[in-house]
């Protein structure tokens, strides 16, 4: 199964939102107790790795790494420079904000057990770290962009060493979320049908 499959559109050329529920489905259970519950039980397609070992190393680094990259980014938007007064140029920085939050939620959701995951545990977390860095990297190349045209229309060229540091950070972002996005990418996966789970495994 390819790594950004669910980024494209479906057969009918529209984008399917919310296609989660219907890989759902309510079931009666009995408890501890011998009572009859209502339970929600997963019948769509798993997930699972090709190679768990080699999934299992990348998870806790990829983790790390989200971790490294929000605190460079908070970094970058703390520092004084001679443009950080100026919202025009720092409004993408600040956007991805946003996409900066989502990546840190997908990346704890990763499964670093390694176990089979859902379509929507699979949507959550590496396809949504993986949309987050490519938002993050396209905010950090904007920023520079704009900056280097806010100091082509006031004139302005004289750079201290602050405003040289942070263009340097914003191409580290961008190049940090891209790094971390071929990281993602080269953990394989392969499709399993419901039936070769355990009943027990699909009740939630």
């Amino acid at each position: 199964m390819g790594f950004l499959d669910n980024f494209f559109p479906s057969a009918s050329g529209k984008p399917e939102r919310n296609t989660f529920a219907r890989d759902f489905e309510i079931v009666e259970v009995k408890d501890s107790k011998g009572r009859i519950r209502k339970k929600a039980r997963y019948t769509g397609t798993w997930i699972v790795f090709r190679d768990p070992g080699a999934a299992r190393k990348v998870m806790p680094c990829s983790l790390v790494l989200s971790a490294l990259l929000a605190g460079l980014y908070i970094g970058t938007l703390l520092l004084k420079h001679l443009v950080s007064g100026q919202v025009i140029v720092m409004f993408p920085l600040l956007a991805g904000l946003m996409p900066l939050l989502y990546l840190l939620m997908g990346a704890t959701s990763l499964p670093f057990r390694g176990k089979p995951m859902r379509q929507d545990q699979y949507m959550h977390s590496f396809i949504r770290m993986s949309r987050s860095c490519t938002a993050v990297a396209a905010c950090a190349v904007l920023t520079l962009v704009v900056t280097v045209g806010y100091r082509i229309y006031t004139g302005n060229w004289q750079f201290f060493a602050e405003d040289i540091l942070f263009m340097i950070l914003c191409a580290v972002i961008a190049c940090f979320s891209i790094g971390l996005i071929l990281l993602l990418r080269s953990v394989d996966f392969a499709e399993m049908p419901n039936s070769h789970v355990p009943y027990e495994q699909s009740i939630f």
